[in-house]
């Protein structure tokens, strides 16, 4: 292959990898009871951000997701596999149906398991645990009842 040709293809697969998604509103509605939400989750925890960091692709320019992933330190687990820590992926902003985590925050969050990643957003009802001190009640005593 001659060195002009390959270099248009690497160009082009180049601009088609850099080409962004359609831009769209978040058309969601965060479940309309805790109850709900709790069994529509993988996942229910309180958890402190540690780290907010970019996919690499997105870090190098090759693809634009808006993604980030988001370690947070676990502090009290309500569902899911019991760990000291965990990493969710959102867009650090509602228009993607993303949350705006921030770093050394804490947050009631509720994951839901996606295709390639686990998930976080305003649709699964997730929100900093300044607002959540009675939800948090609540799935304690959700947890005290049987059959949940």
């Amino acid at each position: 292959m001659r060195p002009a040709k390959s270099l248009f293809i690497f160009y082009a697969l180049v601009f088609c990898l850099m080409q962004t998604a359609q831009a769209r509103a978040c058309s969601c509605s965060a479940p309309a009871t805790i109850a709900e939400a709790f069994k529509q989750s993988t996942s229910v925890f309180r958890g402190r951000v540690v780290k907010i960091s970019v996919p690499s692709l997105d870090w190098i320019g090759l693809t634009r997701t808006g993604a980030h992933r988001v370690k947070f330190e676990i502090l009290k687990q309500w569902k899911g596999p019991s760990a000291e820590t965990s990493v969710v992926v959102t867009r650090l902003t509602g228009e993607g149906c993303g949350f705006p985590f921030e770093e050394q925050k804490e947050y009631l969050v509720y994951v839901v398991a996606e295709q390639k990643h686990i998930q976080s957003g305003i649709c699964t009802g997730t929100k900093s645990i300044a607002d959540a001190e009675e939800e948090m009640e609540a799935l304690d005593e959700l947890m005290l009842t049987p059959n949940r």
